[in-house]
């Protein structure tokens, strides 16, 4: 089962402001979910991927 992640819980993962967030979200640089076009969600895989993804960074180095 997919582990859902509120724009808060992401901004402690990625050290960003929900701002930033949002911003990140309208500019489509990260993935995410917006059901019934209410708040944004965030699949837990895919942030991971998301994170990996990235030149230069690791999950292990966004949790600390």
């Amino acid at each position: 089962m997919q582990t859902l992640l509120t724009i808060h819980d992401l901004a402690k993962i990625i050290h960003r402001t929900p701002g930033a967030i949002r911003v990140m979200v309208a500019r489509g640089q990260i993935p995410h979910r917006k059901p019934g076009n209410r708040r944004l969600l965030f699949l837990s895989d895919e942030i991971q991927r998301w994170i990996e993804q990235a030149p230069g960074t690791r999950l292990e180095d966004q949790t600390r």
